[in-house]
């Protein structure tokens, strides 16, 4: 049996030997990609419960609820009398705002007096709040619009005239990127990308780290016929495989989920992540052998890795990070990754394309396969360092 056949059964009886391992490498991805997938199962966000005070009991008071309550991103819970039971129904979190129709809204509208409208919207999820204040503001401004263009059709102009009296500057937008505002889009599609770097970088430091920590390096190394390159390969092979099918997994999952084979490449992206998932294999690697003792080494891969979500630009914009933010996220190979991903899913990008994220890439995985090497062999050749983990 040669040398690298031999390491490779030697790890397999590992893998399944090791709870820690086979479950880093199978079980963990497995739940946090199900119940990823179960959270963001519906695209966009509708139904946002939420309150109207009615203090004119109106035509148009009931008019301007239906524009409301037309919307499908929300849903009117009650139409109440007093503002303190709509506070109460917010602070008990039945809804997440209401909006008063103030006396004498219909006779302001017959008369031309400009009459104000208060929506409040609970803001500590931002999400739904925005939603809601959005819905809000149409549904008001539809009403708006209606009374006036009635008002002046009354007084004998056509509907074409009325309509250009009240909107005499007509303008249109158009979405870029994600244009259905599909959160799956840029929310599932980067948080499955997210815990999978975190599981490629833990599994590394396990293959490695629990052979330093148990003091088996004679035994590995040995297995390989004492070859150094042979011993890292035969290694790696069962983990790189595994992770490199849960990340093509990942992909096709994406792709099927926003339907984007008609204009996307699945094979830029997937090239995209398996030059990621080198990478952070290499600096699992190198955390490995650098830091003196196994627990350092996933305390140091998780510091490493976990936060990085919080740079990308996903959840905060980029722009207005400080310099030190700046900085640390030009030094994580995964912003990299989404900067390409974020090309190829939203701005139908070849592979050629997001050569220009990818070179970074390239250069993290050499320089930290080299430091992972250099490392390695160190501790491998000094038998002294065997049971220092």
């Amino acid at each position: 049996m040669s040398g690298f056949t031999a390491g490779l059964k030697r790890e397999w009886l590992r893998l399944i030997s090791q709870p820690t391992y086979w479950a880093a490498l199978f079980l963990l991805p497995m739940v946090c990609f199900v119940l990823l997938a179960g959270i963001y199962s519906v695209p966009t966000v509708y139904e946002v419960p939420m309150d109207v005070v009615d203090l004119d009991g109106s035509s148009s008071s009931r008019d301007t609820i239906f524009n409301i309550n037309a919307s499908p991103k929300v849903d009117l819970r009650q139409v109440l009398n007093t503002t303190e039971e709509a506070i109460a129904r917010v602070k008990s979190h039945e809804t997440f705002g209401f909006m008063i129709l103030p006396e004498g809204l219909e006779r302001k509208l017959s008369t031309g007096e400009q009459i104000e409208i208060n929506a409040y919207v609970n803001e500590q999820s931002l999400m739904l709040g925005n939603v809601l204040s959005g819905e809000v503001l149409g549904g008001v401004i539809r009403s708006s619009l209606s009374q006036s263009v009635v008002s002046l059709m009354a007084a004998g102009q056509s509907y074409d005239q009325a309509l250009a009296n009240v909107i005499p500057i007509a303008t249109t937008s158009a979405k870029l990127g994600n244009s259905y505002l599909n959160y799956q889009s840029f929310l599932l599609a980067t948080l499955l990308p997210h815990i999978w770097h975190i599981m490629v970088m833990t599994v590394s430091i396990i293959v490695f780290g629990k052979e330093l920590k148990d003091g088996t390096i004679a035994d590995w190394y040995e297995t390989s016929e004492k070859h150094f390159l042979t011993a890292i390969f035969s290694k790696m092979l069962i983990p790189t495989v595994v992770l490199a099918l849960w990340l093509i997994a990942i992909d096709v999952y994406v792709f099927a989920l926003l339907d984007a084979h008609a204009y996307a490449s699945l094979g830029a992206l997937i090239v995209s992540g398996l030059l990621t998932q080198l990478c952070y294999m290499a600096i699992g690697m190198s955390f490995a052998a650098l830091f003196s003792s196994y627990r350092m080494s996933l305390s140091m891969g998780a510091f490493f890795t976990t936060p990085a979500y919080s740079f990308v630009g996903i959840t905060y914009p980029t722009f207005n990070m400080d310099w030190f933010s700046q900085t640390w996220r030009a030094f994580l190979p995964v912003t990299h990754l989404y900067e390409a991903q974020n090309a190829i899913l939203h701005w139908q990008a070849k592979l050629v394309d997001v050569v220009p994220y990818l070179l970074p890439l390239a250069g993290f995985t050499l320089v930290y396969s080299l430091l992972a090497l250099l490392a390695l062999k160190k501790r491998i050749y000094n038998k002294a360092l065997w049971y220092q983990h």
